[in-house]
């Protein structure tokens, strides 16, 4: 009598699993967004898959030539969760010529280890990575990065991307630049990293929010909604955006608003690096040793 008990057991766990799968299947239809094949030829690395917003146009060649975007990019950083970030940069990537360019730039928002001056990091293989965070030693930074083509930053290659903005290099500079603004702000804070919630997804999402770009569907912060085919981003429904944030006022005030776009490629330069990101953090002494 028991076995079979256990056994009915066994088969109601089972079907309510499998109708919390199929209902969670049915409230995630797949995303809308329209696969782009800009399939960069002359990196051939760069194996992401990439798409747009329905409500951008396709490019004809001769438009891809001199537009630029702003697109949101995707990489995994493990228990299936993904870090995005903002990505500034020509359309075209299929220009050789271009290729050795230093005219892509990032922003992400990152977990700093403000005890040791390092990245702040979690790995389920080094518990003392998630004591540290237990005691509060990370904080949320934000950095701006500049890259080529070949986008050689960090150990983990994006996977997917999807382009929000089309516009000129001088719009899409200056975008970069109020991003970079809201990143000055929050590296002052000092404000506690956050896993699931005051983390590296809520910067893009805020950073969005600043700039009046649209979240792009593919990428959401619920598990469940994984099954529809989108990928599981936990906390870009956060955004830190102040309220009486003006982006006319910050580009006059920042000095900014008229410039060219050579000026505004030196100004971008001068922002990038994550010596600025290091040096924001308070001067603390170490509780352990650094992380190699």
């Amino acid at each position: 009598m028991k076995v079979k008990n256990f056994l009915k057991k066994c088969a109601l766990t089972f079907a309510f699993c499998m109708a919390a799968f199929k209902g969670a299947e049915a409230f995630a239809p797949a995303p809308k967004v329209t696969p782009v094949f800009n399939n960069a030829a002359a990196v051939p690395q760069q194996t992401a898959m990439e798409y747009r917003l329905p409500s951008l146009k396709e490019l004809t060649p001769e438009q891809a030539k001199d537009l630029w975007r702003v697109r949101v990019g995707a990489w995994e950083i493990g228990a299936g969760g993904y870090h995005t970030f903002l990505e500034f940069s020509p359309y075209d990537e299929n220009d050789k010529s271009r290729v050795k360019d230093q005219d892509v730039y990032q922003i992400h928002g990152i977990a700093c280890d403000e005890v040791r001056h390092t990245w702040g990091y979690l790995n389920a293989k080094d518990p003392e990575a998630y004591k540290r965070y237990e005691k509060g030693d990370y904080v949320l930074k934000g950095l701006g990065i500049q890259l080529d083509h070949t986008r050689h930053y960090f150990s983990s290659p994006p996977v997917a991307y999807v382009d929000v903005y089309y516009g000129s290099k001088e719009e899409v500079l200056k975008m970069y630049l109020d991003g970079m603004q809201i990143i000055d702000a929050l590296n002052k804070r000092e404000q506690p990293y956050i896993l699931l919630d005051y983390n590296s997804n809520s910067t893009q999402r805020t950073i969005s929010d600043a700039l009046g770009l649209p979240q792009a569907p593919l990428f959401v912060p619920y598990r469940a909604e994984d099954f529809g085919g989108r990928i599981w981003t936990p906390g870009t429904e956060t955004s830190f955006l102040p309220k009486d944030w003006n982006r006319d006022r910050v580009r006059e005030q920042a000095g900014y608003a008229h410039l060219s776009a050579a000026d505004l490629e030196k100004r971008a330069q001068a922002l990038q690096g994550a010596d600025r990101m290091f040096a924001s953090l308070r001067d603390r002494k170490p509780k352990g040793p650094a992380h190699p």
